[in-house]
């Protein structure tokens, strides 16, 4: 039985360079007003926030916590907090793959904007020049007009502003390069989110 554990032990730690995945340690700095009682943290095309990270302590305002995460570093993670009064603190497609200190600020705090529109930014992180670029709501085939005006280079970005009956939905995002066309569906897309542009 012994040596069936570690078989199956060296099976997972051999697996796990291969996929891509590997431990983190992701500080997050509350720079809120409010204690933060949850933490979620998932893949940036996960449907579910899965269970909270810090299920037995508080971040204070000011103060910081230390998440150990199993993810791939390459790929970019949603945040997802809740303070005393149950509001969310959001951040999607956040990159860290340069960076370990997650800041939480009240910036991120989830405002419905009073003219319907979600205000975002759109980050190039396909390696490639993206010559357009098309945003529909989810299962709607229609593409509507190219929202890009100049070419978008790698590492640049572009604020954009969409239509929304809230202050998050799922769209689909059509990307247009050179001699070629690639369709990613069901990317969440908030208020003031950042969200990274990749081919994965």
């Amino acid at each position: 039985m012994r040596n069936f554990r570690n078989v199956v032990l060296l099976f997972f730690t051999v697996l796990l360079p291969f996929t891509g995945i590997s431990a983190l340690e992701l500080v997050i700095i509350n720079k809120t007003e409010t204690p933060l009682f949850e933490v979620y943290a998932v893949s940036g095309d996960s449907e579910n926030w899965g269970y909270d990270k810090l299920p037995y302590d508080v971040i204070l305002p000011g103060d910081y916590a230390v998440l150990d995460l199993d993810m791939d570093p390459e790929l970019p993670v949603n945040f997802r907090l809740v303070d005393e009064d149950g509001d969310l603190y959001l951040k999607y497609n956040v990159d860290i793959s340069s960076r370990r200190k997650i800041m939480v600020s009240p910036e991120d705090h989830q405002v419905l904007s009073g003219n319907g529109l979600m205000r975002f930014t759109l980050v190039n992180k396909t390696g490639s020049v993206l010559r357009g670029l098309y945003i529909s709501s989810e299962n709607d085939e229609n593409w509507g007009e190219n929202l890009l005006d100049e070419y978008l280079f790698e590492s640049e970005e572009k604020i954009l502003e969409l239509q929304s009956s809230g202050n998050s939905s799922f769209f689909d995002i059509r990307l247009e390069f050179a001699g070629e066309s690639i369709v990613k569906k069901r990317v969440f897309i908030s208020d003031r989110a950042r969200v990274l542009l990749t081919l994965h």
